[in-house]
């Protein structure tokens, strides 16, 4: 996947061709959604200018998400919940019962569950099968732009 992406993508793309390309994204399982489970090739992207250089800044996509859900002011996960009229948290063990994820929430966010990015929400969250698709999807809707 590393290889389809930027200047070195589009020559590899072409030679693959656009009906293989939707074929085997239509045969292809996705990765599951959840914490820590993020392509790592995703998160040290080379990007280039526009003259096809490559730039030396390279792109962590997982930490972009983030940003540009905060920049776009999407919900944060409880704000996201009381707007489908679902209870909010009140602590991390509401959101999960695995206590390293447990343990980093509170790292990175300390007690303030209030604080918690709904990307990173919908993905340490207790599954219910077959509504974390719907739930991610929702999330993508809120944050298109205006």
């Amino acid at each position: 996947m590393a290889n389809l992406v930027g200047n070195r993508g589009e020559n590899e793309l072409s030679k693959i061709g656009f009906t293989t390309r939707m074929v085997s994204m239509g045969h292809q399982a996705c990765g599951a959604l959840e914490l820590w489970n993020y392509p790592v090739w995703l998160m040290d992207i080379v990007t280039q200018n526009v003259d096809g250089t490559d730039r030396a800044d390279r792109v962590n996509l997982a930490s972009l998400e983030i940003y540009r859900d905060r920049e776009r002011n999407v919900p944060r996960y409880n704000e996201f919940r009381r707007s489908l009229f679902l209870i909010p948290i009140t602590k991390w063990d509401n959101l999960t019962d695995n206590k390293e994820v447990i343990a980093t929430l509170n790292e990175v966010y300390g007690d303030d569950v209030e604080q918690l990015d709904l990307l990173v929400g919908l993905l340490a969250e207790k599954k219910i099968k077959g509504l974390h698709f719907l739930r991610r999807h929702l999330s993508f809707f809120l944050s298109w732009p205006q």
